[in-house]
């Protein structure tokens, strides 16, 4: 049985497959297989991954694509014989003593769930690019769980290598996320096990220049990160011990209560930190609701924290989750333009007002705005 299992995921990587895979095989460590699961590529990765003979690799390729986290699940669960397993991707690569000294490292720390390595970001023609997000230095995992919660992710998921009985005891991926999948298995398994980064870059991580990789800067992944990450942020619920939260929110120091303490009510206040972005504040105000909706964790938090209705009544008054003054200056905005635009060689036009009659109407109705 080998002591690593190695899953290599694959999607549409064909001119990077080979560099990724031998970065694999001529590792200094080899006492490894390496499962190449590949999500129905249509660029030829499946013809280059099939020429591979090493009887260390196997191969997996899914019928359809959109399905990578359940078929990796799958592996972990069912298929990887390893008492570690290491995340690899088809257009990562790895130094070739990577593997080695994360190996050492979980041999010797037996309390230690998982080991990282900083990574150098890499372009489509692995030139290096400038930045540090995955230079950190180590920290203690309630450290790492407030980065996590305040939607910072600098744990570089190719670069992992996690002892398997943790999946067996936090789970594995979620499914559902597309974007967080790998941050929000690490709020999991920091709650439980504290983890280590060896500060030196073993990982080649690349980014492309036009945005197209999964963790790309656009549009959609940024909603669609934003929309995750609550689902990251309701792990926290897990946390059973008051001086473990304040370890990861010290700011929750001042509801310290000898008669003891919510784990709801506290999160949904780290949650309205006016640092965190809309979707937390969101977060906090429905499990605010929750709490007054339920007598008993109403009886609760009123014993434990005085706070009642007329307290939740001001705080969904003051946090703008929905861009309300936003969208209003902005309509405005365009209601003057549309005004100065209309006046015709000095003098107003008497239709300037029908005109834009639609526009304010339509202003009032959706945002209460008066013109």
């Amino acid at each position: 049985m080998p002591k690593v299992s190695v899953i290599l995921t694959s999607f549409n990587h064909a001119k990077y497959i080979c560099e990724a895979i031998d970065s694999v095989l001529n590792q200094t460590f080899t006492d490894f297989e390496l499962i190449i699961v590949d999500d129905a590529s249509n660029d030829g990765s499946w013809e280059i991954i099939k020429g591979y003979s090493d009887a260390r690799v196997k191969k997996i390729r899914s019928k359809t694509s959109g399905k990578i986290n359940r078929e990796l699940n799958r592996v972990i669960s069912e298929l990887a014989a390893g008492e570690y397993i290491a995340i690899h991707h088809s257009d990562d690569v790895w130094e070739l003593d990577k593997l080695e000294k994360q190996v050492a490292f979980l041999d010797e720390n037996p309390i230690v769930g998982a080991v990282f390595t900083w990574a150098q970001v890499i372009d489509e023609n692995s030139i290096n690019v400038e930045g540090d997000w995955f230079i950190q230095e180590n920290r203690s995992q309630w450290s790492w769980l407030s980065q996590l919660f305040n939607a910072e992710n600098h744990l570089n998921h190719p670069s992992v290598l996690v002892r398997k009985e943790c999946y067996k005891v936090v789970g594995t991926y979620k499914s559902s996320l597309f974007q967080i999948p790998d941050a929000e298995f690490w709020t999991r398994l920091l709650i439980r096990y504290p983890i280590h980064i060896i500060q030196e870059k073993l990982t080649k991580h690349r980014k492309f220049s036009n945005m197209s990789n999964v963790s790309g800067v656009r549009h959609d992944t940024r909603n669609r990160t934003n929309n995750e990450w609550n689902v990251l942020q309701e792990n926290f619920l897990s946390v059973s011990n008051f001086e473990d939260l304040i370890q990861i929110f010290p700011t929750l120091e001042k509801y310290r209560n000898s008669q003891g303490f919510d784990i709801k009510f506290l999160l949904a206040m780290a949650c309205l930190d006016e640092k965190n972005h809309r979707s937390a504040w969101q977060l906090g105000l429905r499990w605010l609701f929750e709490l007054i909706e339920n007598e008993v964790s109403y009886k609760k938090i009123r014993k434990l924290y005085s706070f009642s209705e007329l307290d939740l009544y001001k705080l969904t008054g003051q946090f703008d989750i929905y861009s309300i003054t936003n969208d209003d200056q902005i309509a405005k905005q365009y209601v003057q333009i549309l005004e100065r635009d209309l006046i015709i060689e000095g003098v107003y036009a008497s239709w300037s007002w029908r005109l834009t009659k639609p526009l304010r109407f339509l202003g009032r109705l959706i945002r209460g705005l008066s013109l």
